[in-house]
């Protein structure tokens, strides 16, 4: 049985679309509007879809009923079969009173949209949210279910080139929309952990000095400003939050944006720097004995330590041994090995032929563990290969482990 509706919306044009923004409650999404599969031509395709859909609605189910401040974009959807039909509101007598001469306008861009229920409807773009609200509905809290939903809806035409030209509008929507860049996401996010702690970093380590050692930049590489060189950036920092996360264990039945949540990553982070400025020798120079300077360390690339990819690679490695409840072999590790270029530990690796290669980052590590005593045997022959590979050197031999005390290489 067909039911009609109606909600509340504006009218207007862009190009060659006519579209009416609108709100819509989760009942009525539900209710009302389809998967997007109508304008696809392949069932396969639709199946892919779907499958990838899945953890995100349930994510963003999650995110509904767990945040007071929770709030959308709109929803683009198209409507086929049957056009609703547009009533404008009489405004004359609004306009009377308040005195306005022409209101013709905005008389027709105000209204009602009447539908009969013969319409389908289906998101050309917020598929992940529409599914989220349909399959959460039934078990929204009442306050959920008052919310009401931005929508944009816009005619789709039910043959072959109007499916073509809602799926370039579908392309358009998502390949021209400017999104969120990297390092606005880490200073606005408020859902990512690692986002939040490194602004709790940034703001509050007390080395970092309230975030003056630290580029707020787009570039992942530190930057110089006024003459100024930083100790590294703001993603830089969040690149290393990232890495750290495997030491994090989030609390059964709580968000990982929840205060204490924050507060226990944050001191990961904080000892982790902790544990390098105090025994690696460059960071110690620089930040304890204030002997040496960012652009020192970084002329002809002498201390990698001071790039992000060194910081990377550190805080892989004290992931490493932390897991393993090995951080006396770092330790060591940092005092004893050759940190510094040329002939430091990553010089033919992720340092070859004087330049940063990024792509040796998995090699690089393997090395220092395997001086650490900390590679497995079966692992040495594909390393040795790898370098000889990155060094263009056939005949490379990797050179001994180093000495450590007994103590420190027992399994």
């Amino acid at each position: 049985m067909k039911t009609t509706w109606h909600t509340p919306a504006l009218r207007g044009s862009i190009g060659k679309w006519v579209y009416y923004p609108a709100l819509l409650t989760a009942s009525q999404i539900s209710a009302h509007v389809l998967s997007a599969k109508d304008i696809r031509e392949s069932k396969a395709l639709d199946d892919q879809l779907q499958r990838d859909l899945k953890p995100r609605v349930k994510k963003i189910a999650r995110y509904l009923k767990s945040r007071d401040t929770r709030f959308f974009n709109a929803v683009i959807l198209g409507v086929f079969d049957s056009a609703p039909n547009w009533v404008e509101f009489d405004l004359q007598s609004v306009a009377k009173k308040l005195g306005l001469d022409d209101v013709s306008e905005t008389q027709a861009s105000m209204g009602l949209l009447n539908f009969t229920g013969a319409e389908k409807i289906f998101a050309i773009d917020g598929q992940h949210r529409v599914e989220a609200i349909r399959e959460g509905n039934s078990d929204f809290p009442k306050n959920i279910k008052d919310d009401q939903f931005a929508v944009i809806f816009i005619a789709h035409d039910d043959s072959k080139d109007g499916r073509v030209r809602t799926r370039r509008l579908f392309c358009d929507i998502n390949k021209n929309a400017v999104a969120v860049s990297l390092g606005d996401r880490v200073i606005i996010d408020e859902d990512e952990l690692a986002a939040i702690a490194t602004r709790r970093i940034f703001a509050e380590y007390k080395p970092f000095s309230g975030g003056k050692e630290i580029a707020v930049t787009e570039k992942v590489e530190w930057v110089a400003k006024g003459g100024k060189e930083y100790f590294t950036s703001l993603l830089a920092i969040h690149t290393v939050a990232k890495k750290l996360k495997k030491l994090f264990h989030k609390p059964r039945g709580t968000l990982e944006s929840d205060p204490q949540n924050v507060v226990v990553f944050q001191a990961i982070i904080a000892a982790f720097f902790d544990f390098v400025i105090g025994h690696e020798p460059s960071l110690n120079r620089y930040f304890n004995d204030h002997k040496t300077t960012p652009e020192k360390e970084r002329k002809g690339n002498r201390s990698l330590v001071f790039r992000p990819i060194g910081l990377e690679l550190l805080a892989r490695l004290y992931v490493h041994f932390q897991t393993r409840e090995k951080l006396p072999v770092f330790e060591w590790g940092l005092k004893n090995l050759e940190w510094q270029n040329p002939k430091g530990v990553w010089d033919g690796t992720v340092w070859l032929n004087e330049r940063i290669q990024p792509k040796a980052k998995a090699a690089a590590l393997e090395y220092v563990l395997y001086l650490l005593h900390e590679l497995p045997d079966d692992a040495v022959e594909s390393l040795t290969e790898s370098l000889r590979e990155f060094r263009n050197d056939e005949d490379y031999v990797m050179p001994a482990r180093a000495k450590m005390p007994p103590a420190l290489t027992k399994k």
